[in-house]
């Protein structure tokens, strides 16, 4: 992997771990949220870090380059961020279909 890629990930993890914390800090995120992305960040850091644990990951799994690996594992990740958004999302569909009903049955009621 080369050192550009290393300072690279090594620096948008730092940042982005920087701006979770302050969204955090001024509430503006929730904290399960965040743990996601300081987490994410973190496997990040390390991934610039070990740079020789990434390498002999990507030999072992047979991917190409320590850089295909990083991408890989990125998107992976993401994927899996898209998913739990996805879950909750529709949770939210859920509730307020039911809040709507909710609220039009007491409307109705209350006309008689």
């Amino acid at each position: 992997m080369s050192l550009m890629m290393r300072i690279l990930l090594i620096a948008g993890s730092l940042l982005t771990a920087f701006y979770v914390l302050q969204r955090v800090r001024k509430s503006k995120m929730r904290t399960e949220d965040s743990l996601f992305w300081l987490c994410f960040s973190l496997i990040l850091v390390l991934m610039g870090l070990l740079p020789n644990l990434v390498t002999a990951l990507a030999t072992w799994m047979g991917v190409l380059s320590a850089a295909n690996l990083v991408f890989l594992i990125v998107i992976f990740f993401l994927i899996i961020k898209l998913f739990l958004m996805d879950q909750r999302i529709s949770a939210l569909q859920r509730q307020v279909t039911e809040t709507a009903q909710k609220v039009a049955i007491q409307e109705k009621e209350e006309g008689k």
